[in-house]
């Protein structure tokens, strides 16, 4: 993991934790005890990983976010979406506070209409955090997936930087873009931006400048591969 000292002061409430895949017992209480010391306010996870996280966080502020991925066009499989609630459901029952989604943005509209009749007994008293990929949404078509997040009532949107090209990468205008579009929207964002200080920098100074009344609900999730938190 890496050190938090190395992001601005500024942003250190906003960090969150993402919690690789493939970790034994031992690695996992490590990950637990950098998310209680550092009071990191959400830890996402892999559901095979939540019921030894919550043994750990149970006691602790921590929310603990499921991760889940839907396959494409799986919206439209009826059973891929009864396994997926089913899936969700149960590791609400282990410890999990919320559950983060991720999918192609252009599965967004499909997923809300198909999930619409058992969101709210699903993610009763739980947390619905919605991921896609930054970069898969054109700069007028923010208003579709925006509309697709209210009809969710999601309490998140997770924007990802699956792919950064560096200098020659339009994650800025992209972000502006998504911002600049977001009017009432009534939920947090979220990033998911590879560890990369300049793009976290970039994030947290689009949102505050943009839009201050949303930046203290954005969480910026830092990865733990690798090193000392």
């Amino acid at each position: 993991m890496i050190k938090p000292e190395v992001f601005f002061d500024d942003m250190a409430a906003n960090l969150a934790l993402w919690c690789d895949g493939g970790r034994d017992t031992g690695e996992l209480a490590r990950v637990a005890d950098a998310a209680a010391s550092q009071v990191m306010p959400v830890i996402s996870a892999l559901p095979s990983d939540v019921p030894m996280l919550w043994t750990w966080l149970e006691k602790t502020p921590a929310r603990i976010y499921s991760r889940f991925y839907l396959p494409a066009r799986g919206p439209r499989d009826v059973n891929v979406m009864s396994d997926l609630s089913a899936r969700i459901n149960a590791t609400f029952k282990q410890g999990a506070h919320g559950a983060q989604i991720f999918m192609r943005a252009a599965d967004l509209s499909d997923f809300a209409d198909e999930i619409g009749a058992v969101r709210d007994d699903l993610f009763f008293n739980r947390e619905l955090a919605v991921g896609i990929d930054i970069a898969d949404v054109g700069p007028f078509e923010w208003n579709g997936v925006f509309d697709a997040i209210r009809r969710l009532r999601a309490e998140a949107l997770v924007l990802v930087l699956t792919r950064d090209t560096g200098d020659k990468s339009d994650f800025v205008g992209r972000l502006y873009a998504a911002v600049g579009a977001l009017a009432d929207l009534k939920c947090d964002l979220h990033f998911v931006l590879g560890n990369n200080p300049a793009r976290i920098e970039q994030a947290g100074r689009m949102v505050r400048a943009m839009r201050l009344d949303m930046a203290g609900g954005v969480r910026i999730f830092i990865h733990t591969g690798g090193g000392e938190l």
